[in-house]
């Protein structure tokens, strides 16, 4: 019984104090069992990758085509259940009118000209000489009625001193033209070439069909229309005036001549 109690003793005593071996360790060095491994801590975005160790299935292999591409898929394949939804158009109705394929707004429209296809009997002379502007000789009954029919708007007549318009005056008039008299002569050049530009730039008279009683009268005006109103050189405005009736060799055509000289060393 004496014996006993020592050893509880001794027992109580070695608690007390703590064991100085590695009892308290999981496992002895001597043991033939392996210490656990610690598991990490989980990532802190929450997604856990599968081990590294698990096996996966290959990816299926495609045969490339004879470009080195793979083979486009079949074209018969049937749409999976459950897919997009198609919207096809409705079919047009029988008898319903084909919709225009030029485009949205159709075919362009051709505008209407005002200009008479050529020069006729009743419009001797009839040529263009820039927008809006037309020149020619004096028109017969029918070249009035052309010019109306066509869409012109006004009628110069560029005559010489002593001259009665009141014959082209009416003329014009009872078709709706208007009729713009300018007397022309190398003494009035310069008033009647002013008087010219204004009907000339006038947009709202265009178009606009000038003649003369004499060619020498309409090329004098026209070669400083193309001087002052074009701005544009000695030889252009000959060039473009000489069809128009400037530069002859007559002594009216002279006097015409030294007249444009005149004007043009005023302005």
């Amino acid at each position: 019984m004496r014996r006993t109690l020592l050893l509880l003793a001794s027992v109580a005593i070695l608690g007390s104090a703590g064991c100085r071996h590695r009892c308290n360790r999981l496992f002895d060095r001597n043991d033939d069992r392996r210490a656990l491994t610690p598991v990490p801590p989980p990532p802190q975005g929450g997604l856990l990758l599968p081990p590294t160790t698990l096996p996966t299935a290959p990816a299926p292999s495609v045969q490339p085509g004879p470009s080195g591409f793979p083979p486009p898929p079949p074209a018969n394949l049937a749409p999976k259940p459950g897919g997009p939804e198609v919207l096809y158009p409705d079919p047009i109705p029988s008898g319903a009118p084909k919709p225009s394929t030029s485009g949205l707004l159709g075919a362009p429209v051709k505008p209407q000209t005002a200009e008479p296809p050529k020069a006729t009997a009743s419009l001797p002379g009839y040529t263009r000489v820039k927008e809006g502007l037309f020149a020619g000789n004096k028109p017969a009954l029918d070249g009035f009625e052309a010019l109306k029919a066509n869409g012109f708007r006004t009628v110069v007549f560029l005559h010489g001193p002593g001259a009665d318009p009141a014959a082209v005056r009416d003329a014009a008039s009872t078709r709706g033209l208007n009729c713009v008299a300018i007397e022309t002569t190398p003494e009035a050049l310069a008033d009647a070439a002013k008087e010219f530009d204004r009907v000339a730039n006038d947009r709202n008279a265009r178009p606009v069909y000038v003649f003369a009683d004499a060619p020498e009268r309409a090329g004098a005006v026209w070669y400083l229309h193309f001087r002052t109103a074009d701005a544009v050189g000695d030889d252009v405005a000959r060039l473009r005036a000489k069809p128009l009736g400037y530069g002859g060799t007559s002594d009216e055509a002279k006097a015409f001549a030294l007249a444009v000289q005149r004007v043009l060393e005023t302005r």
